[in-house]
């Protein structure tokens, strides 16, 4: 990864999923019920869907922007094929 702010985005989103499983730590420890820490683990199974999404995302158009120099002229077009088809293979 060489992109810094994609690093830093990453590592922010990693920061929030880590402080999310304390908090079903904690829930767990406390005795709450299922269905609360089922919500909050589904919580958590998106985020880090989120975050694969995000970096799958970024290292596409840079991938194609680099390896292919005519492209990368086109970014914006690159950049909105590869949004379409994320948006179309999440579930």
């Amino acid at each position: 990864m060489t992109d810094p702010q994609v690093k830093e985005e990453v590592l922010a989103r990693l920061k929030n999923v880590r402080g999310h499983i304390a908090g079903i730590e904690r829930m767990l420890t406390e005795d709450q019920p299922c269905a609360n820490l089922l919500v909050q683990i589904a919580a958590v199974r998106a985020s880090i869907d989120k975050i694969g999404y995000y970096l799958l995302e970024n290292n596409a158009v840079n991938c194609l922007c680099e390896d292919a120099p005519g492209l990368a002229g086109d970014r914006q077009k690159v950049e909105q094929v590869v949004r379409q088809l994320l948006t179309f293979v999440k579930k």
